[in-house]
Parts: structure tokens; sequence; C-alpha cells
């Protein structure tokens, strides 16, 4: 693994130092390494894509979605490859990356020429996206992501929810040699190294970013009991190699078991009753990471659990992947009240055509009376809702 690890930091070395030939052999020998390494491929597909290797850049796309399913700049960047010669899965694959992407009015046009499609047995959203400027709204951009820091923060995210920790934390790792003075990026490795199991190493990170926080913070902050004493946390360099050192251990390549990821999915779901909700966003996280490929049912109900956890902590683009994600897993079994939390999560970012269509789906399923009621006033308030955005749109646009 650690091989692995090497070869991704070198490739990201030579890719931020402009040596694109040299960093596409890099990620082609990772790959070599590990043909399962959802980074490696949607990094030599940024590659190809800067080098005009269109083909070469859709198909590196797609082995890296068909590892990491809805990953929001792997669907976004399909979609700009594929606007011309297939518009309609451009479309469709603009709309899953748009919860994420605000402010892209070129994924926006993309998303809006897609053909409207009733499959009975599976969620059709029709975006109407929040669009995010992926290159500040540089003029001279690429169409294509870079690799760029919040890519990567999110690609790191991405790989803990679906349970590869390795890649994550050397991803994290990576940023944090760039940016070592980053509470952001220290919480971020933090995290991935609490979601794998490594839960000592973790807090000495948290307990890194808090300390960085509070030194920027110093000149308002004058109370010393605000400041983290230095000796309660190890140095920046020792922090680094005990993040390594957990790459090589061997339960990042089978940690947990069936009935691990139960207590996790359970003891998720009693934190989720109590208010909890990071707290459970960890315990779903963790029964994910750690729950057999073949165990379908378990982990869509892990997915659903993490959507609602997102949903209460008000992380509402984030909700609505999860629930995508468990709608992917097992389509036949998507039921009325996962798809009327996905329309709440819609709705609490003004996606109102997709809450409508999300909330219509769901009375058609198993709510019990009470629930069909609210969801019929969600339909209605959307609607109203979705009129006067469309009226404000207008008015913009004149």
């Amino acid at each position: 693994m650690s091989v692995l690890i090497d070869t991704l930091n070198l490739g990201a070395s030579q890719t931020n130092s402009g040596d694109y030939s040299a960093a596409i052999e890099t990620y082609l020998g990772a790959i070599e390494i590990d043909d399962r390494s959802a980074t490696a491929w949607f990094c030599l597909g940024v590659l190809h894509s800067k080098t005009g290797s269109k083909i070469d850049a859709v198909e590196a796309f797609e082995r890296s979605d068909a590892i990491c399913p809805d990953h929001p700049p792997t669907l976004a960047n399909l979609a700009y490859l594929l606007a011309e010669s297939e518009p309609e899965r451009a479309g469709d694959l603009a709309k899953r990356a748009a919860p994420h992407l605000e402010h892209d009015q070129e994924l926006a046009a993309i998303a809006s020429k897609s053909k409207p499609e009733e499959i009975p047995e599976r969620v059709f959203i029709e975006s109407q996206p929040i669009h995010q400027d992926l290159a500040d709204n540089d003029p001279d951009a690429d169409n294509y992501n870079d690799i760029d820091e919040n890519d990567r923060k999110e690609e790191a995210r991405t790989l803990s929810s679906s349970g590869d920790h390795s890649t994550a934390v050397s991803i994290w790792k990576d940023l944090l040699e760039q940016t070592p003075d980053s509470p952001e990026v220290w919480r971020g490795l933090g995290e991935a190294l609490r979601s794998a199991g490594y839960n000592d190493r973790s807090e000495q990170c948290l307990k890194r970013a808090e300390q960085l926080e509070s030194q920027a913070s110093r000149e308002s902050m004058q109370d010393a009991t605000t400041v983290l004493d230095e000796a309660e946390v190890d140095d920046d360099e020792f922090l680094l190699i005990a993040a390594e050192e957990s790459l090589h251990k061997s339960e990042f390549e089978e940690r947990g078991s069936l009935d691990d990821s139960l207590g996790w999915y359970n003891m998720g779901i009693n934190l989720l009753n109590e208010g909890k909700n990071e707290e459970a966003l960890s315990s779903f996280e963790k029964a994910i990471g750690g729950c057999p490929s073949s165990e379908v049912e378990l982990r869509v109900k892990a997915q659903n659990g993490r959507g609602n956890a997102l949903y209460n902590a008000g992380r509402y683009p984030e909700s609505v992947v999860a629930y995508h994600t468990a709608i992917g897993l097992d389509p036949q079994s998507v039921s009325g009240r996962t798809l009327f939390n996905m329309g709440s999560s819609y709705a609490a970012v003004e996606m109102f055509n997709d809450a409508i269509k999300c909330f219509t789906q769901a009375l058609e399923r198993d709510l019990e009376k009470s629930e069909t009621e609210l969801c019929e006033k969600q339909i209605s308030r959307c609607r109203i809702l979705s009129r006067e955005q469309a009226k404000r749109q207008s008015r913009g646009i004149r």
C-alpha cells in the first residue's frame, strides 16, 4: 500500500509542476499496482482531458465512477466531455453532479439538454441545479476540473465514505504537506483516521486543528484557557509519520465484519435518535466502510442513515448524494420515506422541481397516512416556491 501512496503523491507533484506526460506515466504505474484505485483513474482522466486525449479521458473517468460512484467532480468531468457526442447522457451526469457544484453555468446548460424520461422503478430527478464556479469564473480556465485543493478535499471525503480509508488518508497527508497550517486539512485528516478506526491518531490531528484555529484568532481571544497546550499535541512531522504508519496496517485492507458493521449501524441509529448527528454520521460511515460488499441491504440502510444524519446536521447537498447512493445500490428497495427525505433535502437547497419529483414518487410507496398528508403539503409548498423562483430568475434575465 505504501508503494501506491508514494506513486499517487509523485503523480500529484508532477501534475502540480505541469509535467503532464510524466504524471500520466506515473498514474498508469499506480493503476498497475492497484487497478481499483479511484483516485488514480480520476487523476488520469483529468490529465488526459488537459492533454486533449478525450477518448482516454472518458474511459478513465468511467473507471473511476465505477469504483467510486456519484463523486461530483467525476460526474461533472464526464458531462463536459460527453456534451457534444452524447448530450442526453451528459445531461443526466450534469444533474447528478449538481447538488455539490454551484454556479457552474456550463454544467447547467448541459443539464438542461437532457431528455426527461420516467422510469417506474427508479428515481428520476429533473434538475435545475445549484451551480458552483469550479474555476472562479476565469475565462481562460479549462472546461475540465483541475486537481485543485477543493476537489481533492471532496475526493478524500468521498473515499472515506466509500470505505477507501487508505487513499483518503494519503490525499489529506499530501494536502497537509502543501498547507501545513490549515485547520481544515488537519481536521480532514483527523476525520479520515477516525472513520478508519484510529481514534488516538484522529484526536491528535483534531487537537492540532483546534490549536491552529486558536492561534489564528489569538488577538481577539487572549484568555489562555482557550489556547491548547503545546505539549498535548505531537509536532506536525510526527503526526504525518503516524498517519503514514496507519496506512501500513493490515486493518485497512480488511476491517471489521458483518457483525461489526451491524454494531456500528445500530449505534448510529441510537445516536441519531438522541440527536447526536455527527457521532451518528461517524458510526454509519464505519458501518459502510467495514460492510462486506455482498451485504447490500445493510449498506443501503447505512447510507440512508448517513443521509438522515447529514440532513439533520444541515449538510443538505451531501445528504442528497448519500440518498442517491443508497438508491443506486438497490433501486427496487427504495422506500417512500427515503424519497421523502431526499425531497426534503432538495427543498432545503431550493431545488424545488427535484423535490416535487421525489415527493410525488414517495406518495406511490409505503407511507403512513400522516406521512402522506405531510408529503402532499410539501408538494403544494414546493410548487408555490418553484413558481416564485422562476419569476425571480425571469426578472434577473431581463
